[in-house]
């Protein structure tokens, strides 16, 4: 009995890590690894956005009595279920056809799939879902708040990527400070769903069981994040050594505080939603 409950519990890890695995490739030398050497075919995003899509679901369903350990409660499934699908409306509603994803293309439609396949699997196990607290509605505006003030923080350095110069219109910063509320559902369902679940769920708390103290975990998942962005070094360095690696250290802190990347995927999406704009905004007060 204890033998095949041993057999059980080795096949159920080696499961875990391989899809954990297989997330790393799909984020780190796939997708930055063919940006970073212009390699950048159209259906190369869209691979790494169904793919990532698939198997964090697959692995959140295959998890589903552990969720607690990897930060992920019932408001985070919730978040992963709607955005990434909800983001190819928002797309559409921009008028951004030229996007594979923007609905109702082929690939629209498979993560339409995918999110109510998904949907219909964890209705069936609701019942082994980390419960939703009051307080994490709480950590929501929190998360918000600070992903704001964040971009704001990071507004300066940010200005030096844009390009300088005294006659930049006020009419392009007007529009894109108006697109903020639906370039923030886009960026979550974008980055935050592909990114948070991997990177401050499943590796942080992969790690953790590994006994990591968890001050370690957030340096590492910072570092690794940051490099999972290596291909801004030579286009936009400072995005590399600066602005991504103090988000994720932010991301991180919230994930640390709150115990849940509900947190971290609306300030994430915050961060990405506003980050250009207040930085194009800081480049206006520098060169007038």
């Amino acid at each position: 009995m204890n033998q095949t409950q041993d057999n059980n519990t080795s096949r159920h890890q080696q499961v875990f890590l391989l899809t954990l695995i297989g997330l790393l490739i799909l984020r780190i030398p796939f997708e930055a690894g063919m940006r970073f050497f212009n390699i950048e075919w159209a259906w190369t995003d869209i691979v790494y956005q169904i793919g990532t899509y698939l198997l964090t679901t697959f692995l959140i369903w295959w998890e589903v009595d552990n969720l607690a350990d990897y930060h992920i409660d019932t408001l985070a499934v919730i978040i992963i279920i709607l955005f990434q699908p909800v983001q190819t409306l928002v797309l559409k509603y921009r008028g951004l056809n030229e996007y594979l994803l923007t609905f109702p293309s082929i690939s629209s439609l498979i993560m339409w799939s995918i999110a109510i396949v998904f949907a219909i699997a964890i209705w069936l196990k609701r019942s082994k879902l980390p419960g939703m607290k009051p307080v994490g509605l709480g950590w929501l505006v929190i998360g918000i708040a600070t992903g704001l003030l964040t971009t704001i923080v990071l507004s300066y350095p940010m200005s030096f990527q844009v390009p300088a110069s005294s006659s930049l219109p006020l009419t392009p910063a007007f529009r894109a400070l108006i697109n903020i509320p639906s370039s923030f559902v886009q960026q979550i369902g974008y980055a935050a769903v592909s990114e948070e679940p991997l990177f401050r769920g499943f590796l942080w708390g992969f790690l953790k069981k590994r006994n990591w103290r968890e001050h370690w975990i957030w340096l590492f998942q910072a570092g690794l994040f940051t490099f999972s962005h290596i291909y801004y070094i030579n286009d936009a360095p400072i995005s590399f050594w600066i602005i991504v690696p103090v988000g994720a250290l932010v991301l991180g802190w919230l994930v640390w505080r709150s115990q849940t990347i509900a947190t971290s995927m609306v300030a994430h999406g915050m961060m990405n939603a506003t980050a250009y704009d207040f930085g194009y905004l800081m480049a206006l007060l520098r060169t007038r």
